[in-house]
């Protein structure tokens, strides 16, 4: 029904003036909207204001702002109420600015019109799957052999088979026969196992595969059909089962640990017992009472996560319920009817529940029986209109089963062998043993790196560390005490590298350069009279400049921490050397760029003490 036809019924049933909100909610909730939108309380006031402003035919007034009752009650109507009622109110966010400009789409052209069909493009599609060598999905080879013997209406060899499925492009080019005699035999023995008829027949004469149709005059055992399609594959039966060929097994695995008819006949008890199950709770609901069989079926239901379940009307055979439930991302009104006893469903009852749908509201018609359905009853079901669904029979008991509702469950753990479990921990075991060997080889190259010695550990290195200072020290010491002991005007003699050096820069000159220079530096001034050390000419300074870098790094200087040399900047005790200036061929120019020594670097050791006696030859200053 309408909105205002709604309204109108809601207003009868209170007695009393409602908000339109309250009528809404309360149509809503009784399934009296035919349509109700994404915002039926808009839709629902705007019906109702409109109805109120008529002159003529009325049937609601306007008592309140939003609020309708009948004129039949003689209530006193509120007119300015009645002016505000309905009045759309202005959105603030109407007038702020997008958040974001108006997007841009590209023109319509011609050009962009697909001119060829969805033919050629599947067409190509399929051209360059197989030329990127894509191996194509078929359908299964038990539906194929189906409907191609269903078309013919006689038996087809297996060659014939193969041939008119490639020509529909419904098999691969290598299919053989024993691929297909063994893909219906393995079909099957999964309907045996099911408890249903196979439907796939050899004759061993003619080679020729048959449908073997139930209630046929050549019906033959089950066990029969499936010896004929292991004797063409030459296949061993075990108790009448026939043994297909399993990957080969690894060395010494010998006898299979579970066998697997024991499974096969526990999966077929556990079917049997579950069948059997639902026909007992078939036969006890149908000896229920109207009553009790209505509670049953509800929360049968609402375990399958039916929603909103209300009683629309009732009868003797039983009553008609509306309910809810999400199907995906749609939610669906069902209309519900049950029937009580084991009585027959015919077709008037699927077209009497048919016709409740439209008056309820209903998309979905749902009949619950414990009797069977007839055969009218379910053509009526599936035949165009509204949707009907029959849970009638044995169907009902497999709803209970499903959920768990009116039954004890007793859980059984049946388990089996995974093979991938294996696999995989040999895989890792695998990984392990690589890596371990790449270690290994790791090793061996560094020791042949090193001259076949092993790499010395942690504390033996620092150990190494620690003694070397001392090793590289006592040459130092030994020199430093010789400085010592020398006169300063007389420098010690130069090293072989040193004349090497002079001898190729062509200096001839003799140690007193090297002393005014040293003094030049230190003082200030030369002693002979001679110019200050940063003068000179600029052959002076090249000279000396390479004398420097030849020299460094021979260690014929004092370490900071040697005995007999004076901390930087503190005056040398009477009679040694200060540190840097112990020889006055040692003593370097001015620092220029990166050529200071390494020895400034380092941190300046205390000062030694002072020697017993001491003269100012070792003073070059």
């Amino acid at each position: 029904m309408t909105f205002y036809e709604a309204a109108l019924r809601i207003l009868e049933s209170e007695g009393r003036p409602l908000h339109f909100l309250e009528i809404t909610e309360k149509s809503i909730a009784q399934n009296l909207l035919s349509h109700v939108g994404k915002t039926p309380e808009i839709t629902m006031l705007s019906r109702l204001a409109a109805m109120a402003r008529r002159t003529r035919d009325r049937k609601v007034v306007v008592t309140s702002k939003d609020t309708f009752a009948l004129v039949d009650w003689a209530l006193q109507e509120d007119l300015e109420a009645l002016a505000q009622t309905g009045v759309v109110e202005p959105n603030p966010e109407e007038d702020l600015p997008p958040l974001r400009p108006a997007e841009r789409h590209p023109e319509p052209r011609t050009d962009n019109v697909r001119a060829t069909g969805r033919g050629s493009e599947r067409k190509r599609r399929r051209d360059e799957e197989e030329d990127r060598g894509r191996k194509r999905r078929f359908p299964p080879l038990p539906e194929v052999v189906f409907e191609i013997l269903s078309e013919a209406g006689s038996g087809l060899r297996v060659e014939q088979l193969i041939e008119r499925s490639r020509s529909r492009e419904l098999a691969a080019e290598d299919l053989t026969v024993e691929a297909v005699l063994t893909a219906l035999l393995e079909d099957n023995q999964r309907r045996i196992d099911a408890g249903r008829r196979p439907q796939f027949s050899f004759n061993k004469q003619s080679s020729e595969v048959l449908l073997e149709r139930a209630g046929s005059p050549s019906e033959a055992p089950p066990l029969e059909l499936q010896a004929a399609f292991a004797a063409a594959l030459g296949i061993p039966l075990e108790g009448g089962r026939p043994i297909l060929s399993r990957p080969a097994a690894p060395a010494g695995a010998g006898e299979p640990l579970v066998d697997p008819v024991v499974l096969a006949t526990l999966k077929t008890t556990l079917k049997d017992v579950r069948r059997s199950v639902a026909r007992g709770l078939r036969k006890r609901l149908g000896e229920l009472e109207v009553g009790t069989f209505e509670k049953s079926v509800v929360k049968m239901m609402h375990a399958l996560h039916f929603r909103e379940l209300k009683v629309a009307k009732r009868s003797k055979e039983g009553p008609l319920l509306t309910a809810r439930k999400r199907e995906g991302s749609v939610e669906l009104r069902y209309a519900v009817r049950l029937l009580k006893g084991t009585s027959t469903v015919d077709r008037k009852m699927v077209q009497e529940l048919r016709r409740d749908l439209g008056h309820y509201s209903a998309q979905v018609g749902l009949l619950v029986s414990a009797g069977e359905a007839r055969g009218d009853a379910r053509t009526e079901a599936q035949a165009s209109g509204a949707l009907v669904m029959l849970w009638c029979g044995d169907a009902l008991g497999e709803k209970f089963l499903e959920a768990k509702t009116a039954v004890t469950i007793t859980q059984v753990e049946m388990f089996d062998i995974d093979e991938r479990f294996f696999e995989t921990a040999k895989l890792d075991a695998d990984e392990a043993q690589r890596r371990r060997e790449e270690r290994q080889r790791e090793k061996q190259q560094t020791r042949g790196e090193s001259g076949g010695k092993e790499t010395p550990s942690r504390g033996t290195e620092e150990a190494g560390q620690d003694e070397e200072p001392s090793l590289a020290e006592e040459p130092k010491v030994i020199e430093a005490e010789s400085v010592r002991e020398s006169s300063p005007s007389k420098a010690p003699p130069p090293s072989s590298s040193e004349e090497d050096d002079q001898g190729e820069e062509g200096d001839d000159e003799g140690e007193d350069e090297d002393l005014e220079a040293a003094s030049a530096f230190v003082g200030g001034t030369p002693e002979a009279g001679g110019t200050p050390a940063e003068g000179g000419t600029p052959a002076d300074r090249k000279r000396r400049r390479r004398r420097r870098r030849g020299r460094r790094g021979r260690g014929n200087r004092p370490e900071a921490g040697a005995p007999g040399a004076a901390p930087t900047g503190e005056p040398s005790p009477e009679g040694t050397p200060a540190s840097g200036t112990a020889s006055a061929s040692e003593v370097p120019p001015p620092s220029m760029g990166g050529d200071a020594p390494a020895e400034a670097e380092r941190p300046s050791p205390p000062p030694p003490p002072p020697p017993e006696s001491g003269s100012s030859e070792g003073s070059t200053s």
